[in-house]
């Protein structure tokens, strides 16, 4: 059940920011067909801000839409991962080079130590997003900050759909603690090296399982 849009939010916005979530709560893996109407009902808005989302959504890449069928989560492929993954490692990298605010690094360690016990690929992606958000919180950079979410947010259904298959993530945590150290230390350059190496060794993991799929 999901839990109705609350008036006091600016509606479009909070439409949007809600099916978001849902993409990143696993809810709708690749092919899953999504209709305004439906989601309406269940979030207890118009259609209007509904149709809003998900024309902002298929104009991320996170949608396909047809004239007959409506909006269907897109597939995964393996030439839009190598399209999206240097970007993202080129964002979140700029964004540590570029920190200009201390990161609040008690909690960047908490996400941590969580992710790394937690046994379940869901809240483990979730738990990865936060803590790489953390980092690009750093920077201070509003439209650098949205960027990131733009793109993590298409690249969901890829790391939710590999975290599900593939549960074993030890060289991940091993980079992610890499990683804190050099920032925690204040070398953001080796930092930012460090992050687009991980975003890197990532994207073969990804590309590497999806040809394996084919």
């Amino acid at each position: 059940m999901i839990e109705p849009i609350a008036r006091a939010e600016p509606l479009r916005e909070a439409v949007y920011g809600r099916i978001v979530g849902l993409f990143w709560s696993g809810r709708y893996p690749p092919g899953t067909a999504l209709t305004e109407a439906a989601l309406a009902r269940e979030l207890g808005v118009s259609r209007t801000p509904v149709r809003e989302a998900l024309l902002r959504l298929q104009a991320e890449g996170v949608l396909d839409a047809t004239l007959a069928r409506g909006f269907t989560v897109r597939p995964l492929r393996v030439r839009e991962a190598e399209e999206l993954y240097p970007i993202l490692a080129a964002l979140e990298s700029l964004a540590v080079r570029t920190a200009t605010v201390p990161g609040d690094l008690g909690e960047l360690e908490r996400l941590l130590t969580e992710l790394e016990s937690c046994p379940d690929p869901v809240r483990r992606w979730q738990l990865d997003s936060a803590w790489h958000a953390g980092l690009v919180a750093a920077s201070g950079n509003e439209q650098l900050i949205a960027l990131v979410s733009r793109v993590r947010t298409s690249l969901s259904r890829y790391e939710l759909t590999y975290m599900r298959e593939t549960p074993v993530r030890a060289d991940a945590d091993r980079q992610h603690r890499a990683i804190l150290a050099a920032f925690a230390a204040g070398d953001l350059p080796a930092a930012a090296d460090l992050l687009t190496t991980h975003w890197h060794h990532g994207q073969s993991s990804i590309v590497t399982w999806l040809r394996n799929m084919s």
